[in-house]
């Protein structure tokens, strides 16, 4: 085993007399990839003869030997004449083009959930309904849901004087305000057929747009019917919506 430095950037290698031999005596450094004749640049002499010199071309002789034989040799040590090492390169910081258009996404999903959610928060928040009107260029209504609006009693009774009157009391659910919903009467006979279907406003309902929050609102329906269907009315069905 020869220790042999590579004369361009004196790196130091150790290589066979096998690796010599199947090279023609030509190596690569493996830091700055010169190739150069290892026994011209042996820290000792070799005991055993130098290689015979190969012909003018041998760089490229090298280079085609080396890929078939894969042989190339790697660095064992480094001499302290090597240069010093490059310094790791700060990692780059994002483009300011990326923070700005990440804050213009986040602001416009902002503003499309206020515009979606407008009727919610106006209901919220009561102070922010002149703002969420005049962002969205919009009106904002109270918010409509269904499922807040329970009927806690109802009635259906026939008036001695003439008609009929439906007595209704509906509650909200919900922690804000909501719209005041529209309401759907089916007249049925004993059949459970239906004989008259009839649907009342909002407006109708209460003088109010909306129902408070956690509050009842409290409705009577005064209608006529027609002596034939009212001869056949047993019974009746209430169902809050909105249109």
């Amino acid at each position: 085993m020869h220790i042999t430095h590579c004369p361009q950037c004196e790196t130091a290698f150790k290589v066979s007399p096998q690796q010599l031999e199947a090279a023609k005596g030509w190596v690569r450094c493996g830091r700055c990839a010169h190739v150069f004749e290892a026994a011209l640049h042996f820290e000792t002499p070799p005991d055993i003869p130098t290689p015979p010199l190969p012909s003018a071309d041998a760089p490229s002789l090298f280079r085609s030997v080396m890929a078939s034989a894969k042989a190339t040799t790697e660095p064992q040590t480094t001499s302290f004449a090597a240069g010093p090492q490059a310094s790791d390169e700060a990692a780059p910081l994002w483009p300011v083009q990326w923070v700005t258009a990440s804050a213009l996404l986040v602001l416009m999903w902002m503003l499309q959930f206020m515009w979606i959610q407008r009727n919610w928060l106006a209901a919220e928040e009561p102070a922010l309904r002149p703002l969420l009107s005049t962002l969205c260029a919009c009106e904002v209504t109270w918010p409509r849901e269904p499922e807040a609006v329970l009927i806690e009693s109802s009635s259906f009774t026939e008036n001695p004087e003439g008609g009929y009157t439906v007595q209704l009391r509906l509650k909200n659910t919900q922690h804000h305000p909501v719209a005041m919903p529209a309401l759907e009467l089916t007249l049925t006979d004993l059949q459970d057929q239906v004989l008259v279907r009839r649907v009342f406003t909002a407006q109708e309902l209460s003088g109010k747009d909306h129902v408070q929050a956690l509050r009842d609102v409290r409705s009577t329906l005064n209608f006529d019917l027609d002596d034939k269907v009212s001869k056949r009315v047993t019974g009746f069905r209430a169902f809050v919506f909105y249109p």
